[in-house]
């Protein structure tokens, strides 16, 4: 039962969004105290799993391998967003109707909750199409041109991706005969399933989550989703959200150690999309844009990190107890807790940057926050970012001698990306304070920017608390991940260590410096994407327009006119003499002997093919 009331406890917070007298407590303390009972389930565990037959298809909620780890990240980043949403709706910052704003984050809570202790397909499913369809409403919410575009393209790939996910399960369950995550993985890994079977699931799984995790060539929604939702959303849409489809892959393949084509189809997607993200991001000017695209790198990194675990096998992939000694898998969760920490200060930081007029000693305050959340995401030495480079490392070492040695030559050279980005992430950051602080009647567009001049004290709790939780991410992650090779990757470091994890910094610093030396000022100019999703939206509205001028639909408001395209088909010659024919000619027993002479021999057929 406690399984249920976690996930339910959002929603019943907000039912009481329908009531005049208890709406200001739902929309306002209700939505970080709607987390609270997630967080405790996390930090306390939740006994025996609960089996629920009647709800969906045999619903199963319990932490699994996996769950308790991605409830505590979840928990803690949607109490810290929430506090910061209430805070800001307090101090005026807040933006439009809270309320709608409430619904739409309890109901997305609630899905992002259940999907972290589904153990079956249907009830996953089920919570994962509650999250993404609930966040359409986060992403919208101030209903500007930018927001209204920003989530038609969300919305779009998330009903392609929620299709492919439904066939991909579809399929699975029929082959396992069972709806169990367990039981399908174990399937999929079995060499019964056969190898086109698992081409077919694999590619589906690969599509479908690989929208909701940002891989390259479906993260187009990601640069614009972030900077227009709200930021308490935008945080966690990036912290957790993304990683759900990391979760899946877990979830679904975890028994597909030893799988090298497919293991290194997804390192080498993961590197291409880290690679692209960080040249893509470096030239934009909102630093919401650069952090969606930082979060698209470093979710490739997570990707490669996916690939090396599935091409080495391994003994985490046959046993749970193995999860907090392996270095690769504990090292790709650790990353996962490092990112989402980190991501969400990052968001929350810019929120409260923008939030009001600050001095010059409390912009410079502000700034040091946010760079010492951005070092921990380069990879800084000492930090958990160090020990996620040494597990990538590790993972790349266990590949066969051809790929290893270039993986482990490249991985520097990410860690160089993300410092760029986030060079330039806080120089632009700090470039629109100073500008706001000092010419604020020169520059009316950025001075809009800063929605008001109170600031609440919420808003500074929950970016100060996840900024502690960044830098004593170590710590949180012994809880999280009890085993040995934490120590071990700390103590490791070393002269050798404290080298390899400040010179990729030194240099993306370096070239940060150069280019803005060179590069002062100018219009952003479109990237890649936006001419991709320009060509693809040209495109769409010559279909559409082709389509409005066919016959088969009404003129009037370019839909199809069933009942126009029905009367044309059921009065035309054809339906007016061939049924009547076939009709005069069933009428004759030899033709029905015979059609039932065939319909026995197709069945003997097919009982004697399936019997074989």
């Amino acid at each position: 039962m406690i399984w249920l009331f976690v996930i339910g406890f959002p929603l019943l917070t907000c039912c009481l969004l329908g009531h005049a007298r208890t709406r200001d407590l739902a929309a306002g303390p209700g939505l970080w105290l709607a987390s609270f009972p997630a967080l405790g389930l996390a930090l306390v565990g939740g006994g025996a799993p609960g089996v629920f037959p009647a709800l969906f298809l045999e619903t199963t909620l319990h932490f699994g391998l996996y769950g308790r780890f991605f409830l505590l990240l979840t928990s803690m980043l949607w109490t810290a967003a929430g506090l910061f949403a209430w805070s800001a709706a307090q101090s005026g910052s807040g933006g439009r109707d809270q309320f709608r704003f409430a619904f739409f984050f309890l109901v997305t809570l609630s899905g992002n909750l259940g999907v972290c202790v589904a153990q079956d397909l249907a009830s996953f499913y089920v919570f994962f199409a509650m999250m993404s369809f609930a966040a359409y409403g986060l992403i919208i919410h101030d209903q500007t041109p930018k927001a209204l575009h920003a989530g038609k393209i969300y919305l779009i790939m998330t009903v392609i991706g929620e299709v492919l996910l439904g066939a991909a399960f579809f399929y699975v369950g029929v082959m396992a005969d069972s709806l169990l995550f367990a039981d399908a993985a174990q399937t999929l890994a079995s060499a019964e399933a056969g190898w086109n079977r698992n081409a077919l699931v694999f590619s589906l799984a690969l599509v479908g989550f690989g929208i909701k995790a940002g891989v390259l060539g479906l993260h187009l929604w990601l640069p614009l989703a972030h900077p227009a939702a709200p930021t308490a959303a935008s945080a966690v849409l990036s912290g957790v959200m993304i990683k759900i489809g990391l979760l899946g892959w877990l979830q679904l393949f975890p028994l597909f150690a030893g799988q090298e084509s497919w293991g290194m189809v997804m390192a080498w997607l993961g590197l291409a999309g880290a690679v692209y993200a960080a040249a893509a991001g470096f030239a934009r000017h909102d630093p919401k844009t650069i952090l969606a695209y930082s979060s698209v790198s470093q979710m490739g990194l997570m990707i490669m990190a996916v690939g090396f675990a599935l091409a080495v096998g391994g003994p985490w992939a046959w046993d749970g107890l193995a999860l907090g000694a392996d270095p690769l898998l504990s090292g790709l969760l650790v990353f996962v807790l490092v990112h989402g920490l980190a991501k969400a200060s990052l968001f929350l930081g810019v929120g409260l940057a923008k939030a009001a007029r600050w001095s010059r000693s409390q912009a410079r305050l502000i700034l040091v926050g946010l760079a010492a959340a951005g070092l921990v995401l380069a990879g800084a030495p000492f930090t958990g970012g160090a020990l996620v480079k040494q597990a990538l490392k590790s993972g790349a070492g266990q590949l066969s001698p051809i790929w290893s040695d270039f993986f482990i030559a490249v991985l520097p050279l990410t860690a160089v990306g993300t410092t760029l980005l986030m060079a330039m992430f806080l120089w632009r950051v700090w470039w629109s304070m100073s500008v706001n602080v000092d010419l604020p009647e020169t520059h009316p567009e950025t001075a809009q920017d800063f929605e008001s001049a109170k600031t609440g004290l919420g808003m500074v709790v929950a970016w100060g608390g996840l900024l502690i939780l960044v830098l004593g991410v170590v710590p949180l992650a012994f809880l999280a991940l009890p085993g040995s090779w934490l120590g071990m990757g700390l103590a490791a470091e070393g002269w050798k260590g404290l080298w390899d994890g400040l010179w990729p910094i030194a240099l993306g610093l370096a070239a940060t410096g150069l280019f803005l030396r060179f590069n002062q000022g100018g219009p952003e100019a479109n990237g890649l994407d936006d001419l991709v999703l320009a060509a693809v939206e040209r495109n769409a509205a010559r279909l559409h327009a082709w389509w409005w001028s066919s016959p088969y639909c009404e003129p009037a408001c370019g839909t199809i006119n069933l009942v126009a395209w029905s009367d044309r088909i059921l009065q035309s010659s054809w339906m007016q003499t061939v049924p009547d024919r076939i009709e005069r000619r069933l009428l004759y027993w030899h033709t029905v002997g015979v059609l039932f002479v065939g319909f026995v021999l197709v069945f003997l057929a097919v009982t004697w093919w399936s019997g074989r």
